[in-house]
C-alpha cells in the first residue's frame, strides 16, 4: 500500500506573509474542502466517510484547523461541540488539522485531549481549504452540499456551532 499525504506548513506561512485581502488567500478561497481522508496523528487511516456502501446512514464533515497558540481553546470548543452535537439526532464527524509540528506532537503526546480525528496528513486541496477558511474564522461542513460558516467569533458559541451544524445536516438530509 503507497500512502501519500501532504503536512500543512507552507500553505500556512505563504498566507501570512501575503495581504489578507490579496494574494493567497484570494486564491485558496476558490477551493473546496472535499471529505476529510488521511492519516491522524497517532498514524491511523481515515477513510472518507463517503466510500463506506455499507452503511446506509447520511455522514458529513465538519472540518477545521487547530491553531497551536490556541490549542486548548480550540479543542475545549470543539470537544463542547461534540458533546452538544450528542443531543442532535445526527451523524457527523468532526476533523480537525493542526497547523504545525507543535500541534501535532502536542496532540499525539496527549491523545484523550481530543474527542474527534486530527489529522496530521491529508489532500493537500483539503489542507489549502481548511487554513483558507480558517483564516475567515471559519469551517467547512460537507455533505451531499459545502458550507462554510464561522466559529471563531466571539459572539459564536460551541451550543450555536453544534446547531448551525445540526440544521445544515438537517438540510442536506432533505436535498
Amino acid at each position: 500500500m503507497i500512502v501519500v499525504g501532504w503536512r500543512l506548513f507552507g500553505a500556512i506561512e505563504q498566507m501570512k506573509s501575503n495581504n489578507p485581502e490579496t494574494g493567497a488567500i484570494e486564491n485558496y478561497n476558490r477551493l473546496v474542502f472535499s471529505d476529510g481522508a488521511g492519516i491522524d496523528v497517532m498514524g491511523n487511516k481515515i477513510d472518507s466517510v463517503f466510500t463506506s456502501e455499507s452503511d446506509e446512514t447520511e455522514r458529513f464533515v465538519a472540518a477545521f484547523l487547530l491553531r497551536y497558540n490556541s490549542l486548548n481553546d480550540d479543542l475545549k470548543f470543539w470537544n463542547e461541540v461534540r458533546s452538544h452535537l450528542s443531543e442532535f439526532d445526527i451523524d457527523v464527524r468532526l476533523t480537525a488539522y493542526c497547523e504545525n509540528d507543535r500541534c501535532i506532537e502536542t496532540v499525539r503526546k496527549n491523545p484523550d485531549m481530543a474527542h474527534f480525528s486530527v489529522l496530521e496528513y491529508g489532500g493537500i486541496v483539503d489542507m489549502q481549504a481548511i487554513v483558507s477558511t480558517d483564516a475567515a474564522g471559519g469551517f467547512w461542513l460537507r455533505g451531499n452540499r459545502f458550507r462554510r460558516t464561522k466559529w471563531r467569533d466571539e459572539t459564536m458559541t460551541p451550543y450555536e456551532v453544534a446547531k448551525r451544524i445540526e440544521e445544515w445536516g438537517n438540510d442536506n438530509k432533505n436535498n
